[in-house]
């Protein structure tokens, strides 16, 4: 298993590097380009969450990527102090709903402001 962090301000104007980078990884593993559009939509929507409903931004987003045999797992943690309201959680459910449309599994921890997901990938030949 390879592991690769990416420690990055806490600004939408890094989204599209956030792109980038998932887009890289997910094609030089195999992902067709349905799957890597998919991992990049997962990743926007969790990052707009966290820029939306934690309002501090002094502290940047830690994403990990674990890149196993035909599985990339991911997880978005926002290192940032504040508390994710009740109103932000009710928020969520589009976020999550996305989430579970797209990912083969995830795991939503708001409590301590991380969102872990994986994606399969699957050799069409």
């Amino acid at each position: 298993m390879e592991n690769i962090k990416l420690v990055i301000p806490k600004k939408s104007e890094y989204l599209s590097t956030i792109r980038l980078t998932t887009s890289a990884l997910s094609s030089i593993n195999g992902y067709n380009l349905d799957d890597i559009d998919d991992l990049k939509v997962i990743l926007s929507e969790i990052c707009i969450f966290f820029i939306n409903n934690v309002k501090k931004n002094e502290k940047p987003f830690e994403i990990e990527y674990f890149i196993e045999e035909n599985k990339l797992k991911i997880e978005v943690c926002d290192l940032n102090d504040g508390e994710i309201t009740d109103v932000s959680k009710e928020k969520s459910e589009m976020c999550i709903l996305i989430i579970e449309s797209l990912a083969d599994n995830y795991i939503v921890d708001l409590k301590n402001k991380k969102i872990c997901f994986e994606k399969k990938c699957i050799d069409i030949e």
